[in-house]
């Protein structure tokens, strides 16, 4: 079984005007959930995971985004990006993917009383590393994942601070709720820059700024975007996609391909 932790429990109470705030906007900040001891004990789980080249993990150079390096053979090919299965790879990770204390905040924004983790997305660990670190274009999570609805949830776990210099997450709030026609977007679905569609919707753009310890909780459908880190120190998240009952993953696609995690409100 896995141990249960306790975060900071009076800042995942989340009031009404913060879940309005969240269906209009498409996130909303949590601050200072995570305590500096358990900041640097995941750090360093992080770190060692990294260190041991712990399968399986994600390449810069496997995404191809703006920066990354452009094959495994290139300078800084082998710079991980993500480490993969989250949840599976570490019972330490897996106590914070089922925090009783997120897992609330989420049922009280989804209105219900089971949240499920789906293990296929996310479920990770993002890391910017420097010098070798991508910029993420404009994108919906969502954009190859296979749901009965939009309505998923994405938590991201702040284990340093996050800023414009080392790779913080832009959003486009409120995006959650448009319709984007096709032309829109590219092969990949990140927004045109070029399109006449998005010309009014780029400045809305906000910077998400986080400080250690700090969980975001943001609309997995919310257009959203990130800087390379241009820092001389690794920047470490952890992020878990979650849903209500009401949401079911379409059979016979990946969002399906292992079985979903059932948490119910402790």
């Amino acid at each position: 079984m896995t141990e249960i932790v306790r975060l900071q429990p009076a800042n995942t109470m989340l009031t009404h005007a913060q879940i309005q705030q969240f269906k209009i906007d498409g996130y909303l900040v949590l601050p200072q959930i995570l305590n500096e001891r358990q900041r640097f004990e995941l750090r360093a789980l992080c770190q060692a995971h990294l260190d041991k080249r712990i399968e399986p993990f994600e390449l810069e150079a496997d995404v191809q985004y703006p920066g990354s390096p452009t094959s495994k053979d290139a300078s800084g090919g082998n710079t991980i990006r993500r480490l993969l299965l989250a949840y599976q790879r570490d019972a330490l990770f897996r106590s914070y993917a089922e925090a009783p204390e997120i897992i609330a905040a989420i049922s009280k924004i989804l209105d219900c009383d089971t949240v499920l983790l789906n293990p296929n997305h996310h479920n990770c660990v993002m890391t910017k590393q420097p010098q070798y670190s991508s910029e993420t274009m404009w994108h919906r999570d969502t954009r190859y994942w296979n749901f009965s609805d939009k309505y998923l949830i994405n938590a991201w776990f702040a284990l340093g601070d996050e800023q414009l210099e080392n790779g913080a997450m832009k959003i486009l709030p409120g995006s959650h709720r448009w319709d984007v026609r096709e032309s829109a977007l590219d092969e990949a679905q990140f927004l045109r820059i070029d399109h006449p569609d998005n010309r009014d919707r780029l400045p809305t753009q906000r910077l998400v700024p986080l400080n250690a310890g700090d969980v975001l909780l943001f609309s997995a459908h919310c257009f959203h975007a990130a800087g390379k880190n241009t820092t001389t120190k690794p920047k470490f998240s952890m992020v878990y996609t979650y849903h209500a009952e009401s949401t079911q993953p379409i059979a016979g696609t990946h969002s399906a391909s292992r079985p979903e995690i059932p948490l119910a409100l402790k």
